[in-house]
């Protein structure tokens, strides 16, 4: 069974050969590991054998990236959404947002939403985008080895950013400037799902949307905020993949607990990564919606930077649950950081793949 018989398999509930296999790491890992033997021009997906690549377009508005001032130490910049932010130049980080690209609607009208053509020539979902022979080219290629998803920024993750980046101020608009927010969240749901929608013509083999929606203790925002003003967006993405039978995987960190109901509502069928030390389970998970939805994560990376006992206990805590009947994908409950050795990461996956392995298919 190759790669993309078995996350077909797994993700539509059904049994495989064994367990899939994904997972995501910090830079600083990467570091650490290549002074631990991991060769130097690595490509991870092919050196640890994952199951699953990543193929995504540029969403963003497109504005020209620009330097409004630049020290030792930090840059300050207005980045492709149009939002102003300092990056630091000798530490990694996520930079961090000085100003939004827009503050009310009338703005977003003006110097956003026009941007977000889909149709726009140079935008992978256009008509006339002149280079289509080369990303299904590019996906064809990956499908010898891989599932392909289609990698798209998420309608909630992408508001924040263009809004003011911090959680609590686009929390305060919803309540505040209603008509802003539900504004927003219908236009990029409309460019986000034509996007994704494109993907499937290039021959994808489903979609992974990348979008936060969750502190460690809970959601940001209430089951009935998220109906009001994400999951229609969310919808418009997953839709056009569920009516191919094609499924739609949604990333985000924290306790979503409540809001997996409205998550299935949404068209998504796996979650990841089921942050562990937010208290998400996925054997509580897989008893509640086993039948409904599939499951990818949940490995707690502190345990990897223990022993090799602890490393052994954590997997063998999850996965002969997780696993059965199929709907269960291996990864980290989070990006895995610099404090697992090279040598804890490999024992990891051996004992994945020891365990992992369906009654059927086990020599």
């Amino acid at each position: 069974m190759d790669a993309r018989e078995r996350i077909y398999c797994l993700l539509n509930l059904e049994e495989a050969d064994r367990v899939g296999y994904v997972d995501f790491f910090w830079s600083e890992t990467i570091d650490r590991w290549k002074k631990e033997g991991l060769p130097e021009h690595a490509d991870l997906k092919e050196y640890f054998k994952m199951d699953i690549a990543f193929i995504g377009a540029d969403i963003t508005p497109k504005f020209d990236t620009i330097t409004v001032e630049e020290t030792e130490k930090h840059k300050i910049f207005r980045d492709a959404f149009g939002v102003k932010v300092k990056s630091w130049k000798h530490r990694s980080g996520v930079p961090y947002a000085l100003e939004p690209a827009v503050f009310t609607l009338e703005e977003f009208k003006e110097r956003i939403e026009p941007l977000l053509d889909p149709e726009y020539p140079a935008r992978i979902s256009s008509s006339k985008y002149p280079f289509k022979a080369d990303v299904e080219k590019a996906v064809k290629k990956l499908q010898e080895k891989y599932f392909v998803f289609s990698s798209i920024l998420g309608p909630f993750e992408y508001a924040r950013h263009i809004l003011g980046e911090r959680v609590d101020r686009i929390l305060v608009l919803m309540h505040k400037d209603p008509r802003l927010v539900e504004y927003v969240f219908e236009v990029l749901g409309r460019f986000l799902g034509t996007v994704a929608k494109a993907f499937i013509d290039y021959g994808v083999d489903g979609v992974w949307v990348w979008d936060d929606v969750a502190y460690r203790s809970g959601p940001f925002f209430s089951p009935k905020m998220y109906e009001k003003y994400v999951m229609k967006a969310h919808a418009k993405i997953t839709q056009p993949y569920r009516a191919k039978n094609l499924p739609a995987v949604l990333h985000t960190d924290g306790n979503v607990n409540v809001l997996i109901p409205y998550f299935l509502k949404a068209g998504f069928t796996a979650l990841q990564p089921l942050e562990a030390k937010a208290g998400m389970n996925v054997v509580e998970l897989k008893e509640k919606y086993g039948d409904r939805m599939a499951f990818i994560g949940n490995i707690d990376v502190r345990e990897l930077s223990k022993t090799k006992e602890d490393i052994k206990r954590e997997v063998l805590s999850k996965i002969p649950k997780a696993m059965e009947g199929g709907g269960y994908i291996a990864c980290s409950d989070h990006s895995v950081p610099p404090t697992v050795s090279l040598d804890n990461y490999t024992f990891f996956l051996n004992v994945v793949r020891k365990y992992g392995r369906y009654a059927k298919t086990a020599k």
